[in-house]
């Protein structure tokens, strides 16, 4: 089995004439302001177009036509023409708020990403070429992805200079990995894993030893565990589960998670504590005693918690608003163990290319 590096790198119409066929001083100072606010609005949006084709310059070397997307309560969307699953969204101050592209390497044009990219495929995996590339930048991260499907390989890009390789797993994992992880499917899902359901692709993150993590995914849940390889330890379990109710509209969504975040507010780090150690011994068998454990003080980590302990690494967790817990993370070779955005798309050995939709 290949080994992988972990290292740092450097690097609305117009109104128009009253029925009566002229205007009162007061009516045409009210549309003389529609006309101004609505031309103040079609300038600020082209300005932040502007910006955002100015943005993918950066990124990709490329300039892009664009077009208006899905605008929400408080931000302006674009997307490249003919690329519907892009997110380029800015805030009406003209602040980014988020934006994440998939390109193909070859169609990068010497941007922000390029040259690191080449470098730390040629350093990760010695003769092999970065193909599917997503650059994802926002007010809360910043990662690059690449990968290259047909030789099972990938890399993560974090904002803190630091790269991640992944060397997706071709072959089973020994007997006794694949036995826990049946076991541990089982546990997490109640014993309800669908008849005839199989774990999706595994792959093989870096350390000492190998550490192989699993997922699994039905219409009710979506679960995914990693296993250290020689001591069979269970580092990381995650079990959401999905009630099929969405919301309609920004609006609707908004409310929600106002919703939702009062209370995680409410719940007291008493009770948090206790139902982490109670939590964490079901799904983890992780004892939790004698760890101090802090909550999250940003609106993006508000649900997370980090648990410390000298001598131990520490454990990050995520919990409900009812104050449940259903993800920890045993951060036992400092690298987060994740499946967010570390799956390569498509079968394995199928030669991935981003088609122009």
């Amino acid at each position: 089995m290949n080994k992988k590096i972990i290292f740092p790198i450097v690097g609305v119409a117009l109104l128009s004439g009253s029925l009566l066929g002229y205007d009162t001083p007061i009516q045409a100072n009210t549309y003389n302001n529609v006309d101004v606010n609505i031309e103040q609005d079609a300038k600020s949006e082209q300005t932040l177009m502007q910006k955002a084709q100015a943005k993918l310059k950066e990124l990709t070397g490329n300039t892009y036509t664009l077009i208006q997307g899905t605008a929400t309560k408080d931000s302006i969307h674009f997307k490249r023409e003919n690329f519907k699953d892009d997110i380029i969204a800015y805030k009406a101050d003209g602040k980014l708020e988020t934006i994440s592209i998939k390109i193909n390497y070859e169609d990068l044009n010497g941007g922000k990403y390029q040259t690191k990219l080449k470098e730390t495929w040629a350093a990760l995996f010695p003769g092999e070429e970065p193909k599917y590339v997503n650059i994802s930048e926002s007010i809360y991260y910043e990662g690059t992805i690449s990968s290259n499907a047909m030789q099972n390989k990938q890399i993560y890009m974090q904002e803190n200079g630091e790269v991640y390789g992944v060397n997706y797993a071709t072959d089973n994992a020994s007997a006794s990995v694949q036995k826990k992880a049946a076991q541990v499917l089982s546990k997490l899902t109640d014993g309800k894993v669908k008849q005839g359901a199989k774990l999706d692709r595994m792959f093989v993150r870096d350390g000492k030893p190998n550490v192989y993590q699993y997922k699994y995914k039905s219409e009710a849940m979506e679960v995914s565990f990693a296993i250290e390889e020689q001591t069979l330890e269970l580092l990381q379990a995650d079990v959401y589960h999905t009630d099929g109710k969405g919301v309609d509209n920004y609006e609707a969504f908004q409310e929600r998670e106002k919703e939702k975040s009062a209370k995680i507010k409410n719940l007291t780090l008493d009770t948090l504590m206790k139902n982490a150690m109670k939590d964490a011994k079901m799904m983890l068998n992780l004892d939790l005693k004698g760890y101090k454990g802090a909550r999250g003080t940003n609106a993006w980590d508000e649900n997370h918690m980090t648990f410390t302990k000298e001598g131990a690494p520490s454990v990050t967790a995520r919990f409900d608003k009812d104050g449940s817990f259903n993800s920890f993370i045993i951060d036992k070779y400092n690298q987060e163990i994740d499946f967010y955005g570390m799956t390569i798309v498509g079968p394995p050995n199928e030669e991935l290319k981003l088609l122009i939709d």
